[in-house]
């Protein structure tokens, strides 16, 4: 009789394991489902709720949640470096230059130098240089060069920023874009 025991026993053990997993995997699977708001209403949104607000007593220190927002350390490798200075497209003239050709300009802090920046890549090459400097306008011209017809190119682009240097600061000046 002892040989039968032993097998009852040892076949409640193999039930009490196997409940014991699947009560873990349901356990893992909830907390999941509640990270990922799977279990989120259907028409309901996922948005998380606001803190409960208390009356604000003076001297008191209200804790901030989240971690302190981060510094920028260096530039950024693409867009607007933090401080370059967009130019307003009103300020920017661009109706003579053609379709197709980069508009984008930024400005240093003491206005001094503009950024043309555009995508240049495979057989397409951009330049421009500073034409005429008036009171009222500044005149850049453009340039686009593409490859002989027929010929082959590298299947790539990459974003440049060309630096034109002006004479006097920017100011209110127009910026008048043209083909050359």
């Amino acid at each position: 009789m002892q040989p039968r025991a032993g097998l009852l026993r040892l076949a409640g053990m193999r039930t009490t394991v196997k409940l014991l997993g699947a009560g873990l995997l349901l356990v893992t699977a909830t907390a999941c489902a509640a990270n990922s708001g799977a279990g989120a209403p259907a028409g309901g949104s996922t948005a998380p709720e606001p803190p409960p607000t208390s009356a604000s007593v003076p001297g008191t220190v209200t804790p901030t949640l989240g971690p302190p927002p981060s510094q920028t350390v260096g530039r950024p490798t693409q867009g607007i470096a933090p401080r370059d200075d967009v130019i307003a497209e009103t300020q920017i003239d661009a109706r003579l230059l053609p379709e197709g050709y980069p508009r984008s300009l930024t400005r240093s802090l003491d206005g001094q130098t503009l950024i043309l920046q555009a995508e240049e890549g495979g057989c397409r090459r951009i330049s421009a240089r500073v034409g005429e400097q008036t009171a009222q306008q500044v005149v850049v011209l453009v340039a686009v060069g593409t490859a002989p017809k027929g010929q082959m190119c590298p299947d790539y682009i990459k974003e440049i920023k060309i630096p034109l240097a002006l004479a006097a600061p920017l100011g209110t000046r127009t910026v008048v874009l043209r083909q050359g």
